[in-house]
């Protein structure tokens, strides 16, 4: 152990997390796959560009993946570049990476997925 880190147990708090409510725009889950190099448009209809975007990766629309940056082709999947502006929020897929992966330290093992689905989240 090092001697400048501090080491602790976790605690569960008594006050639970609160959230924000619903954004602006919630696309609902949508089908995705990786088959072929596209766009999923997702058209927000905020009138503006959103100052906060998230995106989320579900292979069962019960367990969530927030998708995070940086990208890596190997192991992150796609989509590759998500983009928006006053009208839409674009997430670009491409057919050479998976449509998500994730890690599980419990098992040390990488699951990927080709289909699955996405949602989108824009204020």
């Amino acid at each position: 152990m090092k001697s400048n880190v501090v080491y602790t147990d976790s605690k569960i708090s008594k006050e639970k997390a609160s959230f924000a409510p619903a954004a602006g725009y919630d696309s609902g889950w949508v089908d995705a796959n990786n088959q072929t190099n596209h766009n999923m448009a997702f058209t927000h209809g905020l009138g503006r560009s959103p100052t906060q975007v998230t995106v989320l990766f579900s292979p069962d629309q019960e367990t969530s993946y927030p998708l995070q940056w940086s990208w890596n082709p190997e192991n992150s999947g796609s989509p590759v570049t998500i983009w928006f502006n006053d009208h839409t929020v674009q997430c670009s897929i491409w057919n050479g990476s998976s449509l998500h992966g994730a890690w599980n330290g419990a098992t040390g093992q990488w699951t990927n997925w080709s289909s699955g689905y996405l949602r989108v989240f824009a204020s």
